[in-house]
C-alpha cells in the first residue's frame, strides 16, 4: 500500500463514494462505494487528489484525523513483525488484547486484509462476548476471509460456540475454553488464525487475559494502548509479545454500544418461526446441562412471554441462534431460521423493544448465576 498523507474519518450512518486512491484499514476502497454502519467510525485514507463525496445519515460525524494516531500507518510495524513470523512458520496464531476503545477489532481487520494483500489466508477469531462483530453477543465465532472487508460484521463466522453471557466476570474459565476450542477447531483453516479479546482487561480481567494466552498458547500477543499492569501479566510466556499504539477518536456512547449490541443479536435471529416439545429438547446454561423440569421451575420468569436470546445445535455444535419467546403446553416457541436441532443453549439476554435486558436465571438446585 503506498504512503498516504491524509486520513478523514467517517461515522456513520454514512454511505461514502470515493474517487481515487483510497484505503480503509488496509482494504482496497479506490473508486468504489463504502457503506458505514450506524455508530462504526472508519478512517479513510486518502492518496493524492483523492475524494470523498459522502452522504450523511443522522448523527453521522466527519472529521480529518492525525494519520499518526488513526488509520493503518500506527500498525505497519505491528504487521511486518508479524507478516516474518508467518512467513518463516507458515501458520500463526495471533492474540489480540488491551482496553476498550484502543482499536482490537480495527486491529483485526487491518491484519486480515494484509494478510489477504500478501497471500496468506486470514481466520478471524471473535472472542469479544459482549461487542463481538461476528458472532451476536455472548457468543464466540470464527470467520475465514476471502476477500478484504472495511466492517467485520460484512463478514459471516463457519464456526461458533456459545457462553450465554455478554460479561465474562464470573466465567472466566468459560470463555476461556470455549475461546480454546474454537481456535482450536478453526486452527487449520488458515494461514494466520487472528484471536481478539474483549477489553476486560483490567483487576480480574488481568488473570483471565493470562488464562487466554495460556489455553490458546499464541505465537504472538498483541497489546494494544498503555496498560502496564496487562503487559507485565502477559510479558512471560512462550509467545512474543509486541505492543501498539491504540486506535485514538474510536470511542463509542454507552449508547452507542446497546444500540449496536442490540442490532447484532437481531441480525441472527431472523424471522422464521419453530415449534419443538420441550421434553424432546436438550437445554444448557452456562456450561451446565439443565432439564425441561429445572427451566421450567425457574423462579420470576414469565414461561409465555420468555423473549430469551439462545444458541441452537445439535451434536455439540452451535448451529444457529433464535429467541424463545415463550413455553406453553410443553411446546417451545422458537423464533429461528434454523429447522434441525436438538439441544437449546440458554443465556442471561432477554430482547426487550429495542434493548438487551440482562436477567438472573437462578436454576433450582444449582448455584445462582449472577449477570
Amino acid at each position: 500500500m503506498p504512503a498516504l498523507r491524509r486520513v478523514r474519518m467517517i461515522k456513520g450512518p454514512a454511505r461514502v463514494t470515493v474517487r481515487g486512491r483510497c484505503f480503509v484499514f488496509g482494504a482496497d476502497v479506490s473508486n468504489s462505494r463504502v457503506d458505514v454502519r450506524a455508530g462504526k467510525a472508519l478512517p479513510f485514507e486518502l492518496g493524492a487528489g483523492s475524494r470523498l463525496f459522502v452522504r450523511m445519515g443522522q448523527r453521522a460525524r466527519i472529521w480529518w484525523a492525525n494519520p499518526f494516531s488513526a488509520g493503518s500507518l500506527i500498525w505497519k510495524g505491528t504487521f511486518r513483525t508479524i507478516l516474518s513470523a508467518a512467513e518463516k512458520k507458515g501458520s500463526l496464531t495471533v492474540m489480540i488484547a488491551g482496553d476498550s476503545d484502543t482499536g482490537k477489532s480495527a486491529l483485526c481487520t487491518y491484519l486480515a486484509n494484509m494478510a489477504l494483500t500478501n497471500s496468506f489466508l486470514p481466520c478471524i477469531v471473535d472472542g469479544d462476548i459482549g461487542q463481538g462483530d461476528i458472532a451476536p453477543p455472548s457468543a464466540i465465532g470464527a470467520a475465514v476471509l476471502h476477500k478484504q472487508v472495511t466492517d467485520l460484521r460484512d463478514s459471516t463466522a463457519q464456526l461458533f460456540g456459545f457462553v450465554g453471557s455478554i460479561s465474562p466476570a464470573g466465567i472466566e474459565d468459560l470463555v476461556a475454553e470455549t475461546l480454546q476450542e474454537l481456535s482450536k477447531r478453526s486452527f487449520d483453516s488458515a494461514h494466520l488464525q487472528i484471536i481478539n479479546t474483549d477489553g476486560y482487561a483490567h483487576d480480574e480481567g488481568l488473570p483471565y487475559k493470562r488464562l487466554i494466552a495460556d489455553k490458546i498458547q499464541p505465537d504472538i500477543i498483541v497489546v494494544l494502548g498503555r496498560n502496564l499492569p496487562l503487559i507485565s501479566v502477559l510479558r512471560s510466556g512462550s509467545w512474543q509479545l509486541l505492543s501498539a499504539r491504540s486506535s485514538e477518536q474510536v470511542t463509542k456512547s454507552p449508547i452507542e454500544r446497546k444500540w449496536r449490541r442490540h442490532d447484532q443479536f437481531l441480525r441472527f435471529i431472523r424471522d422464521g418461526h419453530v415449534l419443538a416439545e420441550t421434553d424432546r429438547m436438550k437445554f444448557s446454561y452456562l456450561g451446565n446441562a439443565v432439564s425441561a423440569t429445572m427451566l421450567m421451575a425457574i423462579p420470576m420468569l414469565d414461561h409465555e412471554n420468555l423473549d430469551l436470546f439462545v444458541g441452537l445445535g445439535s451434536e455439540g455444535n452451535v448451529d444457529g441462534f433464535g429467541m424463545i419467546e415463550g413455553i406453553v403446553n410443553g411446546t417451545t416457541h422458537i423464533r429461528t431460521d434454523l429447522e434441525i436441532f436438538d439441544t437449546i443453549y440458554l443465556s442471561n439476554i432477554r430482547l426487550t423493544g429495542d434493548s438487551a435486558e440482562q436477567i438472573t436465571l437462578e436454576m433450582p438446585g444449582q448455584v445462582s448465576q449472577e449477570s
